[in-house]
């Protein structure tokens, strides 16, 4: 390389730092695969590494962060609704994250794989700093294990009218999850679609409906490990425990009154630390002991 060459290339290098050093900005997605309607949570880290403190806008009093996300083809994803980010103080050396959920911005329906960017207006530049790209990939919903039309119950505020109970499993990477999703039968709206446990694939979900219309689940996660999850009318999870196995299999228990409820198994913690090796004084087990709970995967 000549000593022209050698400059330029320096020049270009001491022209690229500048503008990386002034504001650091990443994103991470929580997970690489998704079913079609469900959350797609989106988190943006923004650094000021300037040296400066300065107001964190967008050019005329737009929004300073937007994400550039792209399809199968590299077509671009239809915006649906601004992202919400007002002005904000950004000091020399702080740290700004937020939470996005995309689909409520762009439109991610289509199966296919998407590649998102952040990208980050830097006001004294007038430039848009962007994130390294994220990966995901939405797949359309499988047929479900099981599903249930229910009238909303009085006092709800469209007490009379349908919707519909969803069951449905998905298969990640590694495992199988339980999904749930309520449909509204007047429009096919999708109301609320979101994983809610690990699975056993080859076995069956137990699903009840409560006099409040509520819906109760209970599935094997993992070996001798149940969840149990409850969900509402409008998709909410309001409700939801894990349990070991005890005397018998836990089973789900529909009363004529129309209460369900769990019986059999032992409630249990999966994110409570495994307990420490024994000590002296508790290496003999009463008969009324139990083993120690194991995460459910």
């Amino acid at each position: 390389m000549n000593s022209r060459s050698f400059l330029r290339f320096l020049l270009f290098i001491l022209a690229a730092l500048p503008l990386r050093a002034q504001l650091d900005v990443t994103l991470q997605i929580e997970r690489s695969n998704y079913v079609a309607w469900e959350p797609l949570f989106a988190t943006v880290t923004v650094t000021n590494t300037s040296g400066n403190d300065f107001v964190l806008g967008g050019p005329n009093n737009a929004p300073w962060l937007n994400f550039l996300i792209t399809g199968d083809g590299n077509r671009p994803a239809t915006a649906l609704a601004p992202v919400e980010a007002d002005a904000l103080m950004c000091r020399r050396g702080q740290t700004l994250q937020r939470r996005f959920n995309l689909p409520r911005h762009y439109h991610l329906t289509q199966s296919g794989t998407y590649v998102v960017r952040a990208s980050v207006y830097f006001p004294d530049l007038q430039r848009w700093i962007q994130s390294r790209p994220s990966r995901v990939s939405i797949a359309q919903a499988p047929r479900p294990k099981w599903e249930q039309a229910f009238a909303l119950p009085a006092g709800h505020r469209l007490a009379g009218k349908y919707r519909r109970y969803q069951v449905f499993n998905f298969h990640d990477v590694d495992r199988s999850y339980l999904y749930v999703r309520v449909i509204d039968e007047s429009t096919g709206l999708f109301l609320a679609t979101y994983r809610l446990s690990s699975i056993v694939p080859d076995q069956d979900v137990q699903p009840a409906v409560d006099r409040a219309m509520n819906l109760h689940l209970l599935c094997l996660g993992g070996p001798q490990t149940w969840a149990y999850h409850t969900v509402d009318v409008d998709g909410k999870l309001t409700h939801q425990e894990f349990l070991k196995q005890d005397k018998g299999l836990p089973k789900l228990i529909t009363q004529p009154s129309g209460q369900v409820y769990v019986a059999g198994g032992t409630s249990y913690d999966p994110l409570k630390p495994a307990p420490t090796a024994a000590t002296a004084t508790d290496k003999i087990r009463r008969l009324t002991d139990r083993p120690p709970g194991v995460q459910l995967r």
